[in-house]
Order: C-alpha cells, then sequence, then structure tokens
C-alpha cells in the first residue's frame, strides 16, 4: 500500500533541479545527442569516450558553478527577498548569539585574505602525493569520475599540448571534433 500525497516541503529543491536541468545540463546533453546522431560521438569508441571528457568535463563544471552563484544570490520572495546566502548568514548568527552554535564560529569573513588558509611553517606532504602535473591530476579524476583513466591518459599522450579549453563559440563541439581529427590523423 502506497500513500501518494503532494509535497509542499521540497519546493525550493525541485525548482533547483529544475534550474539546474533548464540552464546547464540541458544545453549539453542536446549537444551529446547531436555529436551521436552526427556519427562524430560513438560511446562505445574510448578515444571518443575520453575527448568528451576531456573537452566537456570544464566546460560543464564552469556551467554548474554559475548555477550555483545564480541560486545562491536570488531573492526569494517568501523570505523577504533574501538570498539564499543572506539566509544562510543569518540563521548562522542568529544561532551563535543564542547560544545554539557549539562549534567554534570561524573566522570573520573581513579576516579573509588571499593568503588565508595557508601556513608557511606548517610541513608540506610527501612528494608522491603532490601532482606536479596537471595532466596526472586530469588522469586521477577520469579514473574516480568513471574508470577512464587508461583512455584519458593514452587521449592525452597521442594528443601531447592539445588545448581542451579552447572557446570555439559553439559549446565545445568544434573542439571535440578537432581532438578526434587529430586522433585520427586528419588534422
Amino acid at each position: 500500500f502506497y500513500l501518494t500525497i503532494r509535497s509542499t516541503h521540497n519546493v525550493r529543491i525541485e525548482r533547483l533541479w529544475r534550474d539546474v536541468r533548464k540552464d546547464c545540463l540541458e544545453s549539453y546533453r542536446q549537444v551529446f545527442i547531436h555529436l551521436e546522431e552526427s556519427n562524430i560521438l560513438d560511446m562505445e569508441n574510448p578515444k571518443h569516450r575520453a575527448c568528451v571528457y576531456l573537452v566537456f568535463r570544464d566546460r560543464i563544471q564552469k556551467s554548474l558553478d554559475r548555477a550555483r552563484d545564480a541560486w545562491n544570490h536570488h531573492k526569494i520572495s517568501t523570505e523577504r527577498m533574501k538570498t539564499p546566502i543572506a539566509l544562510y548568514e543569518l540563521s548562522r548568527e542568529h544561532a551563535i548569539t543564542r547560544g545554539y552554535w557549539t562549534q567554534d564560529a570561524g573566522d570573520d569573513v573581513a579576516d579573509v585574505d588571499d593568503d588565508y588558509g595557508f601556513d608557511d611553517h606548517a610541513p608540506l606532504p610527501p612528494a608522491d602525493e603532490l601532482k606536479s602535473d596537471p595532466k596526472e591530476a586530469l588522469v586521477e579524476d577520469a579514473d574516480n569520475e568513471g574508470g577512464l583513466a587508461d583512455e584519458v591518459r593514452d587521449v592525452l599522450e597521442e594528443l601531447g599540448d592539445f588545448d581542451f579549453s579552447k572557446e570555439d563559440g559553439n559549446w565545445g563541439i568544434s573542439v571535440y571534433y578537432d581532438a578526434l581529427k587529430k586522433i585520427n590523423g586528419i588534422a
């Protein structure tokens, strides 16, 4: 037996997911559909998967970051036109002044500068833990995000200094196509 009722308590999060999909993810979904329908993207091909990852990962992340910033700064009419950030700060300050906050309240934002959190006297992590090669960091991230490490490493080696983040004014489609051409020896 299931009880079906309308939820009135998760309206904001439902709206957030709608906006995230509509404003940043749908465009990339359409790009991927277009590439597959045009036979430019074959998700069974490891090199294609790696190129998609390398070309679109940062673009999608930037789009998600813009959506996050827009959400955090939009005004909520039911909260007297306050933003989510303002509501968080007000609730935090309220908890601190009322004694509900039992943890360290943290540093005041006015005290934060560019060196905040940096301790030049602290020991460095072991050399083998430092990511000195940004390409190797990409490979590591690819492995953590879907087991693509070998594919990404191979494509990075093949393409050398190819600029995956180049702005092409075409949602990354031209960059992806150029990467494939270079891999296939056409460019």
